[in-house]
């Protein structure tokens, strides 16, 4: 069977079906990369949040440490007096009124308990009635191994804060055997600080969801088989349980795009676990996020490109048509001419060459069919080549669109992340100054404490290098100026670890002696940094430090780099300090040693301790610093005025000597009338 097609058909089989392939082709891949982009933008959202929520905890985490140090030596001598005064007997301990010892020992009722554990680990005595008949061993093979070495090792043992089993609050216990090893003393209390700053956490976890475009919620997970959420109401729901099981088994993570109601959403189960805490240790972050704008935007771009590729199409068809049409219909009324020309002689023949009108032709009129055929082919090939043009200048044209809005979309997005982050970063520095203020002495410490003093503190930045710090034990106050290496974020982390270890020195070593603290604390500080090889962290501080002994009129100094000024009866006396700094050597065999000036006082007495922020800081008429020298003339000026004048009289001062120029760097200046 002879079967014909027309030069129409076959420019849309050759030409118009290859290239609608190819931009089909085309916009496929332009839709999964924008996929890909949105997707990938959202699990870096993903990454950041539980990022912040790892460091949050981190801070957390050293805010309970410091807040032990400082409760530990209460419960320790607590639980002394009980196992040597008030249970040396322990025939009466399982019927002793506990309510009674408690307010003799001055504890607090609504913060402090006491707990009586048998041998069998039950609790058979308490002020905490809930927790009566409670069997400790119930808890788990690693706490009944934990209670047994207290009475094996017969020691104090310390635990660190901990959700209580009956109220679900932060508590911090404490055991101790008593002497005849048949019942151990557990100690338990609460502390406002720790909640306010857990409460701090969780605030700061819920507030996420809302400041993030399209998080939905965000939540933090702990327990294995039945999972609550810390900071809220969040549930997982029984077809999720398997995947968040996963996830605290590989310590992995895991994300699910899936509905939630009406909406697309996509679920990131992250695992987070924590060192040197007890305080839900291991843990999984959900964050659930809506993608409801991102699924908008494919179908924007898909909407887009078949809007675009059917009116190609269509104009491609109309151009073809309108091009063969010039050349057919020509065509088709020159072979009805020659059919009727040529009707009746069958003894001519031509060649038949192709499959189309011009083959009709040829077998009509065999002599002209070569420059038919000739003028057909050369028509046929410029329509291809016109043709072929046009397609790639329109596939060039959608290109280059295309790639510049990819490129201003990924711009948007960077400046959007950007700010965020700026955004985070300084929402995590005022969290961290709060810790920092937290750790140093509140105002009715130091009024009870030190009550003749004043403590002139100007951070430079949201947090300081510049600290001060006073305790008083054995009769006797000790109180430093701390100036430690940098400012900002650097030196607030350094003045937590200097603030630590000085609790350290005085709470566990027992030590009131300056230079003795001084050596501790540059033990501590160079342990703590590992500043023991070459590629260690080299920072540490200058500080000066007295210890007042009121009943013996005694005062004791010991300074690393910063001098103590004494003025008497009008007259100044710099007393010098050991050139050697606290930490920041490298060699494990080098060796420090710190002076201690010891003198007695008299009543009128004024004792000044600073960093070196008042003296270098630039102003005046030429910009320069104010210099040391000058600071010191300064003091001597205004020694004689009350605490309140002095201070008033440094604030103004500063103000008037830098004028417009910024503050260089943390101020801190110690008075003390003796």
């Amino acid at each position: 069977m002879d079967k014909r097609t027309t030069i129409f058909k076959q420019l849309i089989l050759n030409i118009v079906i290859p290239a609608v392939m190819a931009m089909m082709v085309l916009g496929i891949i332009n839709v999964r990369q924008t996929w890909s982009i949105l997707t990938e933008s959202s699990e870096n959202k993903s990454t950041i949040i539980s990022e912040e929520i790892r460091q949050m905890h981190l801070l957390q985490d050293m805010a309970m440490r410091i807040l032990e140090q400082q409760i530990d030596p209460i419960l320790a001598e607590n639980s002394n007096i009980l196992i040597n005064d008030v249970f040396s007997n322990t025939d009466d301990i399982e019927t002793a009124d506990l309510d009674a010892i408690r307010a003799d020992l001055g504890m607090i009722p609504e913060n402090e308990d006491i707990y009586i554990i048998n041998r069998e680990g039950v609790i058979v005595n308490s002020t905490f009635e809930q927790d009566l008949g409670l069997n400790l061993f119930d808890f788990g093979a690693e706490h009944k191994e934990m209670l047994e070495s207290v009475w094996h090792g017969n020691r104090f043992m310390s635990e660190k804060f901990t959700i209580e089993n009956s109220t679900r609050r932060l508590k911090k216990f404490t055991y101790i055997p008593t002497l005849d090893g048949k019942y151990l003393i557990e100690l338990g209390i609460y502390s406002a600080k720790a909640d306010s700053i857990i409460d701090f956490v969780k605030e700061r976890m819920n507030t996420m969801s809302s400041g993030q475009k399209n998080i939905l919620s965000v939540h933090l997970f702990i327990g294995k088989e039945n999972p609550i959420s810390l900071n809220g109401d969040g549930q997982i729901s029984d077809e999720f349980l398997e995947i968040y099981k996963e996830v605290m088994e590989t310590k992995g993570r895991q994300t699910l795009d899936g509905w939630q109601s009406d909406t697309a959403v996509r679920r990131d189960y992250i695992f987070m676990e924590r060192e040197n805490t007890s305080l839900y240790k291991e843990s999984v972050i959900r964050i659930i996020s809506d993608r409801s704008e991102e699924i908008s935007v494919v179908r924007r771009e898909l909407f887009k490109f078949f809007v675009v590729f059917f009116i190609m199409v269509a104009i491609v068809i109309i151009l073809l048509y309108r091009k063969t049409k010039v050349i057919t219909d020509p065509i088709k009324n020159l072979v009805s001419n020659v059919n009727r020309i040529t009707a009746g002689h069958f003894s001519e023949r031509a060649d038949v060459i192709g499959n189309n009108e011009i083959t009709s032709l040829s077998e009509q009129f065999n002599e002209m069919i070569a420059q038919l055929e000739s003028y057909y082919n050369e028509l046929e090939e410029k329509v291809r080549v016109r043709t072929a043009e046009v397609v790639a200048q329109k596939e060039e044209i959608e290109a280059q669109r295309d790639t510049l809005q990819e490129q201003r979309n990924m711009l948007a997005k960077v400046n959007e992340s950007l700010q965020k982050a700026y955004t985070e970063i300084e929402d995590s520095i005022h969290y961290a100054s709060r810790i920092q203020n937290a750790i140093l002495p509140p105002d009715d410490y130091l009024k009870r404490v030190i009550p003749n003093a004043f403590f002139f503190y100007k951070p430079r930045d949201i947090v300081s290098g510049d600290f001060y710090w006073v305790a008083a034990k054995d009769g006797k106050v000790v109180v430093a100026a701390v100036d430690c290496t940098g400012h900002g974020v650097p030196g607030a982390f350094m003045s937590i670890v200097g603030n630590n270890q000085l609790n350290y020195a005085l709470n566990v070593q027992n030590e009131t002696k300056p230079s003795e603290i001084l050596r501790i604390l540059d033990q501590g500080v160079c342990d703590t940094l590992r500043q023991t090889h070459s590629d260690s962290v080299h920072d540490g501080m200058d500080l000066a430090m007295v210890t007042i002994d009121k009943k013996n009129k005694i005062l004791q100094y010991s300074g690393a780099f910063n001098p103590l000024i004494m003025i008497r009866d009008g007259e100044m006396e710099k007393i010098k300090a050991d050139r050697s700094a606290i930490g920041g050597h490298i060699l494990q065999e080098e060796k420090k040693s710190f002076t201690n000036n010891e003198f007695e006082y008299k009543d009128g007495d004024m004792v000044y301790m600073f960093s070196d922020g008042y003296a270098d800081q630039f102003g005046g008429e030429k910009g320069g610093k104010y210099m040391s020298g000058k600071f010191v003339k300064f003091l001597l000026s205004i020694h004689h005025l009350s605490l309140e004048e002095q201070y008033e009289k440094l604030d103004q001062e500063l103000i008037r000597w830098r004028g417009d120029e910024d503050q260089v760097d943390d101020i801190l200046v110690i008075g003390i009338k003796l």
